[in-house]
Order: C-alpha cells, then structure tokens, then sequence
C-alpha cells in the first residue's frame, strides 16, 4: 500500500466505517492490504477487497459493478 496512503488513513477516524480495499496488480493480488488496514484503521470494519489484474482492467467493468 503506498505510504501516502497509510498516513491518509492514520490520520482519519474511521471507527464505524465500512473500508472497502480495492487495487490493481501483476500477480499479488491483495497482498497484505487487508491486514494492514486492520492495524491502521481501528474500529473500522474491513469487508472483503477487490483485486483486479492489471492486464485485465478494460474488461473489468462487471466484476467491478458486482462487488460494488
């Protein structure tokens, strides 16, 4: 997760509130995202991610629509 992005959401009250990860990759997948998520976003509730191949972006619409 790119650290400007951790100190994003260190710096935010997210307690009570939904976080959805989403990302793109070449092969990791989530990763440790949601882990991390756990950690620096206490109290929020963390639902399962969406990750999408890069490679396969421009066909993704659908998948993208049903997670949402």
């Amino acid at each position: 997760m790119p650290e400007e992005l951790v100190t994003a959401l260190k710096d935010a009250d997210l307690t009570g509130k939904i976080v959805r990860p989403f990302t793109t990759h070449e092969g990791s997948g989530l990763g440790s995202i949601p882990n991390q998520l756990e950690t620096i976003c206490p109290g929020a509730s963390i639902t399962e991610g969406l990750a999408i191949m890069g490679s396969s972006v421009n066909s993704s619409k659908s998948r993208v629509e049903d997670w949402i």
